[in-house]
């Protein structure tokens, strides 16, 4: 090949001067040629392209040769096929699971495909996910029930994040099938979708700004559960939770962040008896103001070598008829795990907590909260147990239905793959009514979960 490359640029310099010489310094180029010299070079380029096209053969064939057929020469690593081959149905998967949005943003879809088979031996508030343990209608001789749902499922979207005048910016929406179920024969099987969260976040160093629906300030830890989506476990037994529209301010110093925020007046005084296409303004919204919320939380270590301890405050006002009432909470949280254990926990006291589970649900001052120890048995199976407690206080019962609500729960979830989940999970409920009955409910719930 070298051979051939000499005779090209022999080729060339001849082609340009017909004596084979470059012309002396300062000197103008010669007349056209005559016709053989034309001749002469349209044979020499001929010869010329039939060089190049052996040249590009050659190149070709060493290309498609492997190290073994050229001895004691260095050969470039040649892809392995497998792995090419790998690549293309990766590429290929891309191209084919890829959302697209108008805005050109990246956009990432995601979710959770939640079963759950469960069984009840009084009556349930809600069949999958029970907090309070109510007397069944007269008409019904055994309150107990076995039913299997997907209500809990859920999907997502997440956008971002981008740049936005140096801020990153993202938003997040999700949604279940929580949201009822229609009046039809089967419409047990026909869960109506519910909004979950929808936000809009701006992050910059250790600031962040967030507007949209979200878990609220107050109280942010719950309990573990694979079981439990649509509300967190021991709500209404100790946990307070709600998921409210907000704005919000986080900024985080070291291991310290602190947030504080508005956040809609939601007193949870809507009966739920029946269906509002157009809900009407409660005694939060009648208010005129917003909720205020503030937190301040303490984070050291890694996964799996962790301490975190919070503190969280909620005032906010109702007016349910001409007076204007306060409602108020405070709360302290804590997280702790060191390698195979773990406990978690919150305790928290208020007043007119109606709408986060406080008071049973009640319009009441109400102390309580849970706690819960975890133990890592195998790298893909967790065990949890724990209880929790609700209890309104003494000199409010007499403006109640239900005075306190008692629960404990063990569960143990089995990762089978990255994406398959596993769970069993029992609780023992006990709802106290202040004439002094008692009713009881063991709940035993199987789920699978398959996240996307």
């Amino acid at each position: 090949m070298s051979v051939l490359v000499a005779w090209w640029w022999c080729g060339i310099a001849s082609a340009a001067s017909p004596h084979g010489a470059s012309p002396p310094a300062g000197t103008q180029a010669k007349a056209p040629r005559d016709a053989g010299d034309l001749d002469a070079l349209r044979e020499e380029v001929r010869q010329l392209r039939a060089a190049l096209d052996e040249l590009r053969a050659e190149v070709a064939a060493l290309r498609s040769t492997t190290p073994s057929e050229v001895p004691g020469e260095a050969q470039p690593a040649v892809p392995d096929l497998a792995v090419v081959d790998l690549v293309r149905e990766q590429v290929a998967e891309l191209a084919q699971v890829k959302v697209e949005s108008r805005s050109r943003q990246p956009v990432r879809l995601f979710g959770t495909i939640l079963s759950n088979t469960v069984v009840n031996s009084d009556e349930a508030n809600w069949l999958e996910n029970p907090n309070i343990v109510a007397a069944p209608p007269a008409s019904v001789a055994d309150p107990a029930s076995f039913s299997s749902t997907l209500r809990q499922s859920r999907i997502g979207l997440n956008v971002g994040s981008f740049d936005v005048g140096g801020w990153q910016a993202s938003g997040t929406v999700i949604f279940d099938f929580f949201g009822g179920a229609p009046a039809f024969q089967t419409g047990q099987a026909m869960g109506l979708p519910r909004l979950i969260y929808a936000f809009a976040r701006l992050e910059r160093g250790p600031t962040a700004i967030q507007v949209g629906q979200d878990q609220t300030i107050l109280a942010p830890r719950d309990p573990t559960s694979l079981a439990a989506l649509s509300f967190p476990l021991l709500f209404r037994s100790g946990n307070l939770y709600l998921r409210a529209p907000q704005a919000r301010v986080e900024h985080t110093v070291g291991r310290l962040t602190a947030i504080g925020g508005i956040v809609a007046p939601i007193a949870g005084d809507n009966d739920g008896t029946f269906y509002r296409f157009a809900p009407t303004p409660g005694a939060g919204e009648r208010s005129a103001r917003p909720a205020l919320q503030s937190s301040l939380a303490y984070r050291a270590g890694e996964e799996g070598r962790r301490v975190e301890v919070g503190a969280s405050g909620h005032y906010a006002w109702e007016r349910a008829g001409a007076a204007l009432d306060r409602s108020w909470a405070g709360a302290l949280d804590f997280n702790i795990e060191r390698d195979w254990f773990g406990a978690a926990g919150e305790l928290f006291t208020g007043e007119n907590l109606a709408g986060y589970g406080g008071a049973l649900g009640q319009r009441a001052r109400s102390a309580g909260g849970f706690l819960e120890a975890r133990l890592r048995v195998h790298p893909r199976w967790t065990a949890t147990g724990g209880g929790g407690l609700d209890r309104v206080a003494a000199g409010d019962r007499a403006f109640v239905l239900r005075r306190e609500n008692r629960s404990l729960f063990a569960n143990a979830i089995v990762t089978l793959t990255p994406e398959l989940k596993a769970s069993l999970e029992y609780r023992w409920l006990e709802s106290l009514l202040v004439n002094g009955a008692a009713r009881t409910n063991h709940h035993l719930n199987w789920v699978l979960a398959y996240e996307f």
